[in-house]
């Protein structure tokens, strides 16, 4: 294998396979590196990815990708008890090209995308380890590898190497993490007949369905609970911020137990049979903790520089990472047809980041991280929710009393403050 490249990318997971296909499409010589013995092996969590983006990268890839279910139904759920509140946002047309979202799972669709990153031109090598940059002067000119060949040099890196991305930060662009500003991700997979799925989540054909819950099965801790249908699974699980589940001397897996336990969703899981179980590293800190995203010779995208947004009602990561990784791959190609790796030209990554949905989504749910990190979200809200709601539906022998008035008197439990200041960050962070 030669050792000179025009892009050299770290990591092969959706980031850094639209990196480098783009790349590669555009003729350049391209080298992925996955330290994973097969591309997927790393990422084992199952969701929902917005599609669309794709579509940018590879045209039409529905026809071929290794996609579940498309997603036509979203539904938000407030638990307390007993008792739970849903609102189910449902849409038909999700069924039709360009779609919107598929449940995926990503050990799956990594590998295919890097086959289409091959596919364009590039060179994929695995169970390879990149320890340090290679720099002459300021720019970055290349990696080192634990390869008996070592060093590799490139006109451009991408780093595209996760959330713990060691060699973001040995070239001074990604900052140390706060705490609050990683959240863990914890996932079952449930097998599942398909016929069964269909009837429990009340769908039809290869349709699909993504739930986000939020409750009192959280205990308090900023964090929430997910499910999505594949085609003969199911994919569940929480998002939970460690430094609460330390504080409060509890684990994740035992939250994912009371969140299982929820009458809604034990009825929606009955009987399924556990196929895998995986933790994950997520970002959540957003914009503001975001990592510098280029400098001479180097760019970093998807989870290394931190694309992801959690508003509480959708959960977008990989989109942003595809989103990410294109842009990036797209400035290497300017770069290298004006052989320019300035930090200055490099500069056109943001540029297009900005143009397109990545950088966007980031600045426009720049508040979602502080609405996110409330307790309140994930258990006073929900109490009141159901508390107005059972009030509401519970017709007794006695007096009854107006909605409003049962809503003003919930309200007040809370506190008119609380109210008022989180209800301008939910405006600002959705």
């Amino acid at each position: 294998m030669t050792n000179k490249f025009d892009v050299i990318v770290v990591g092969a997971g959706p980031a850094g396979s639209s990196a480098a296909i783009m790349a590669a499409k555009a003729g350049l010589k391209v080298l992925v590196i996955e330290r994973g013995e097969y591309v997927g092996a790393k990422n084992m969590t199952g969701g929902m990815l917005m599609s669309q983006i794709l579509n940018e990268v590879v045209p039409e890839f529905w026809k071929e990708a290794p996609l579940q279910r498309p997603v036509v139904s979203q539904r938000i759920m407030m638990t307390s008890g007993a008792r739970s509140m849903m609102v189910d946002i449902g849409n038909q047309k999700f069924l039709e090209p360009p779609f919107n979202g598929f449940s995926v799972l990503r050990h799956e669709l990594d590998a295919w995308m890097a086959d289409k990153a091959r596919e364009a031109g590039a060179i994929v090598v695995t169970g390879t380890v990149v320890d340090d940059v290679i720099r002459e002067g300021n720019r970055i000119v290349g990696v080192k590898t634990r390869r008996e060949d070592g060093d590799v040099y490139g006109d451009v890196v991408i780093l595209a190497d996760g959330v713990n991305s060691l060699l973001a930060r040995k070239v001074g662009l990604k900052k140390p993490d706060k705490a609050h500003d990683i959240g863990l991700g914890v996932k079952e997979l449930l097998a599942l007949p398909a016929k069964t799925i269909n009837e429990r989540f009340g769908l039809t054909g290869n349709s699909g369905a993504a739930f986000m819950a939020i409750g009192d099965f959280a205990r308090g801790i900023p964090g929430g609970g997910f499910i999505y249908t594949n085609k003969e699974s199911i994919s569940i699980g929480m998002v939970l911020q460690p430094r609460a589940l330390i504080d409060q001397k509890v684990t994740a897996d035992e939250v994912l137990e009371r969140f299982k336990a929820v009458p809604e969703v034990a009825r929606l899981i009955e009987g399924a049979k556990l196929i895998e179980y995986s933790g994950h590293l997520i970002p959540e800190g957003g914009y503001d903790s975001m990592s510098k995203l280029y400098a001479d010779g180097i760019m970093v995208a998807g989870d290394a520089a931190g694309f992801v947004v959690n508003t509480g009602i959708t959960l977008q990561g990989m989109n942003l990472a595809i989103a990410s990784g294109k842009c990036a791959g797209e400035a290497a190609v300017k770069a290298c047809r004006k052989q320019d790796f300035s930090v200055s030209s490099l500069s056109e990554y943001e540029t297009l980041l900005s143009e397109g949905v990545a950088l966007n989504a980031m600045k426009t749910h720049r508040r979602a991280p502080e609405l996110m990190s409330s307790s309140r979200l994930f258990s006073e809200y929900p109490d009141m929710v159901n508390d107005l709601l059972e009030q509401i539906v519970t017709i007794g022998p006695g007096p009854q009393e107006l909605a409003m008035k049962i809503a003003w008197r919930e309200m007040k439990k809370i506190g008119w403050k609380n109210l008022i200041h989180d209800g301008l960050t939910g405006v600002k962070s959705l």
